[in-house]
């Protein structure tokens, strides 16, 4: 009688225990079945292709490449005014920035030496046509007394020598003084054109010797501005065809007005000269950007930067559409290796295994690889415009291939 109490209350003890056993187990059965129905239905949606926009393929022989040409605003005239007799400066008139008119006065040497000799000229010259009154008179005088037999043939062609010489002296001494009349104009230095002071180099004291630099002037006409132009793109730049250079951050409208026949030794360009059509806000001496265009001779195809990704020995990648199975729905991606030998940043020059009309994937290529099914969409117009530039840009900054120049 009590063994059988022993064994029910051992019973009835393990109960509890049998409970949370099949709880346990009923629970773990429940999240398999749960977990199994969750990778079922992500099964399902891998297998769905991805959804890739497309572009298709042109190959073209050539493509073109922007070039910018350098080079300096200047003024059609500018000069260095210098006397081109020594002496001491009298006064200067104009500052550094002063406008001035054809014809004023920019600055005088001092004069007082100059002035003594023109009296010294003048009273020489005073005595020299008295000397050729008195030879007048004299050859008169024996020119009568010949044709009357009272004076011999000799005398007077000693008057008439006489006369010569008072002649030639005063010839002599008008040159002189016509010599210092120059001397005395060329004192003074005059500006030869409508401009502006941009040098001073003396000031009122100075002693400076002939041919030397005293004040500088720069033009007020329409500026020019010199470009050394490459000789293969001369020809794109014709005498009188109107261009847009950029000077700092504007932009100033111009006509090309010379092009020089001589080819630079050093450089091989050939300068060619603009007229800008104002000159408000620019100044000589400022920087001028011309743009213009190469030509190169390659075949490849025009892709934005995006269609790249990384390949293997410093090349790049494409993924292309391969539709030999026929499949509409989707499409296998096959990878191209290419080259990339000219980019802007935003597209890329290209040659490699690529043909006419391949369809090739725009962008997303991190996501792919290639065998992989993917359904494909035409890009559009408004998807291009949309298209931003990855990182992979900066890496494409230094490639270029072939010596094509940006």
């Amino acid at each position: 009688m009590k063994m059988n109490s022993a064994d029910t209350s051992l019973t009835t003890g393990k109960a509890p225990l049998y409970i949370a056993i099949l709880v346990f187990t009923a629970a773990l059965v429940l999240l398999l079945v749960i977990a199994g129905i969750g990778n079922a239905a992500q099964t399902t949606e891998a297998r769905v292709p991805m959804s890739v926009v497309t572009d298709t393929v042109k190959v073209q022989k050539q493509f073109e490449t922007p070039i910018n040409v350098f080079g300096l605003v200047e003024s059609p005239k500018s000069t260095l005014l210098a006397f081109d007799t020594s002496g001491q400066i009298d006064e200067v008139l104009v500052e550094e920035g002063d406008a001035v008119s054809k014809g004023d006065v920019v600055a005088r040497l001092d004069i007082q030496r100059l002035k003594a000799r023109q009296k010294e000229l003048n009273a020489s010259l005073l005595r020299v046509k008295a000397d050729l009154d008195l030879a007048k008179i004299n050859y008169d005088r024996t020119q009568s007394l010949v044709d009357r037999k009272l004076e011999s043939a000799q005398r007077l062609d000693e008057t008439k020598a006489s006369l010569s010489v008072a002649r030639a002296r005063v010839e002599e001494i008008t040159a002189s003084l016509n010599s210092m009349n120059v001397a005395l104009d060329r004192a003074v230095l005059y500006a030869p054109f409508d401009g502006q002071v941009d040098r001073r180099f003396f000031d009122e004291g100075s002693v400076v010797n002939a041919t030397v630099a005293v004040v500088g002037i720069t033009s007020n006409e329409k500026y020019q501005a010199r470009f050394a132009v490459p000789s293969d793109i001369i020809d794109q730049f014709d005498i009188g065809e109107p261009v847009i250079i950029s000077i700092g951050k504007q932009s100033a409208e111009g006509v090309v007005t010379q092009r020089l026949a001589v080819r630079n030794i050093q450089t091989r360009t050939v300068d060619i000269l603009v007229t800008l059509n104002s000159n408000d806000k620019i100044r000589p001496g400022d920087m001028a950007i011309l743009s213009g265009a190469r030509l190169h001779d390659e075949t490849g195809s025009w892709l934005p930067v995006t269609a790249l990704s990384n390949g293997l020995r410093g090349l790049w990648r494409v993924f292309v559409l391969n539709d030999t199975n026929n499949n509409e729905s989707s499409s296998a991606l096959e990878a191209r290796v290419v080259e990339v030998v000219y980019t802007d940043g935003n597209n890329a020059f290209v040659r490699g295994a690529l043909k006419e009309g391949d369809r090739f994937i725009v962008d997303g290529t991190h996501k792919l690889s290639p065998g992989q099914r993917v359904s494909a969409v035409n890009v559009t117009d408004q998807v291009k415009s949309k298209l931003k530039s990855k990182p992979l840009q900066g890496a494409l900054q230094g490639v270029v291939q072939g010596g094509v120049q940006q």
